[in-house]
């Protein structure tokens, strides 16, 4: 190994830590020649000019000071690709306690998702958007989670693990995105455009470029995602209202925890479309061979406003004395009354009595396919 390759290593590392932490270089630097035993990079890199050369263990020791500020395995790179395009879906669920009560966080999307027994904590990927914990009513006497200590403690750990995500999702971006010019210009993370200006297509605000740099590419007002942050406000006309410029007493940092108390349980609302549905699935469950089959995909099941329903079949492919035993059973569970009509339409296949001979669906597209076969336009009339 070349003398010179751990210092380029401890350069880039330097590097990733100042993106992943929105800081100066410089201050990176030093951070690093504090881990290696110097008071600044100054130091480090004379040292190395009068023949110290740092080793294996050097670059560990740094790689350890990323592990606090980046998820996973990104203290020294991604592997493959990029940090965003290896976390939409982050797989990396981690497990822990509180006050002996278990629980589980991981991140989707850039948001951070904790979940324990009876509870949700909820922390958004834009640093200004309040983070919300929800928690079931029929628990309310159980779970330690009302209490404002355990709450404050998992906020705690649900906020480290968004600032890891947001240290990634930093670190993967282009240095002048998070970190403006001494004239404020910034450059989009994803389109590339670079200005000291910006604007929320979502609510029409205007944002400097230290402004947005610092929330990350989201709206500061409204949190609005990056895809939403142009440097032009070009959707407005010439008589809309001009732009609200953002001031820095709006927000600052995180809003307090909300907490909402609300009844999980799942609750039953047969709307039209659920009732149909069951209804169908009873009708296949009726029939008795693939024609009757496709009668009762084909059904028109019309759910009336009274809750009843009425059943039209085509009767070429359902029997006219064929009474429908299930869905008649599901609309009684149901307290519907049911009404049935036959009629004749333009059928989707010739010849629908095939379709009576077998339970195959298969079987059937064959003999069906077989059937059109015999009728083609360039076959002789016997």
């Amino acid at each position: 190994m070349k003398p010179t390759y751990y210092l380029r290593k401890l350069k880039e590392l330097s590097k990733r830590y100042a993106r992943a932490q929105q800081v100066p270089l410089h201050k990176a630097r030093d951070a690093v020649a504090e881990v290696l035993g110097f008071s600044h990079w100054n130091d480090v890199t004379k040292a190395h000019r009068a023949g110290w050369t740092p080793t294996k263990e050097h670059v560990s020791a740094v790689e350890s000071l990323l592990v606090e500020a980046l998820p996973g395995d990104e203290a020294g790179g991604p592997r493959s690709g990029s940090f965003i395009g290896d976390s939409v879906f982050e797989t990396d669920v981690q497990h822990g306690t509180i006050d002996g009560h278990e629980y589980s966080i991981s991140a989707s999307m850039g948001d951070v998702h904790m979940h324990g027994t009876g509870w949700h904590l909820y922390v958004p990927e834009a640093p200004n958007a309040e983070p919300r914990l929800e928690i079931a009513k029929q628990i309310e006497h159980e779970a330690p989670v009302y209490e404002a200590a355990f709450q404050q403690e998992a906020l705690g750990i649900a906020i480290k693990r968004a600032e890891q995500v947001r240290a990634g999702i930093a670190s993967d971006w282009p240095r002048r995105s998070t970190k403006p010019d001494k004239d404020g210009l910034v450059r989009h993370p994803l389109n590339g455009a670079e200005s000291d200006k910006w604007f929320c297509l979502h609510c029409d605000t205007s944002i400097t470029g230290e402004q947005i740099a610092r929330s990350l590419w989201h709206c500061p007002r409204c949190d609005a995602s990056p895809l939403n942050i142009f440097e032009s406000p070009w959707w407005l006309e010439e008589h809309d209202a001009q732009p609200k410029p953002f001031s820095d007493k709006e927000k600052q940092g995180r809003p307090e925890l909300v907490v909402d108390v609300v009844d999980t349980r799942p609750k039953l609302k047969l709307d039209t479309e659920k009732v149909t549905l069951l209804i169908r699935s009873a009708l296949v469950e009726d029939a008795s061979n693939v024609s009757e089959r496709l009668g009762a995909l084909f059904a028109d099941i019309f759910v009336h406003d009274d809750n009843d329903l009425s059943i039209t079949f085509d009767e070429d492919l359902w029997p006219e004395n064929k009474e429908p035993i299930s869905a008649l059973a599901v609309a009684a569970h149901l307290g519907i009354n049911v009404d049935q009509h036959l009629c004749l339409r333009d059928l989707p296949f010739a010849w629908p009595g095939l379709g009576e001979h077998t339970e195959s669906t298969v079987e059937y597209t064959k003999m069906m396919l077989n059937a059109y076969a015999s009728q083609r336009a360039d076959k002789d009339f016997e």
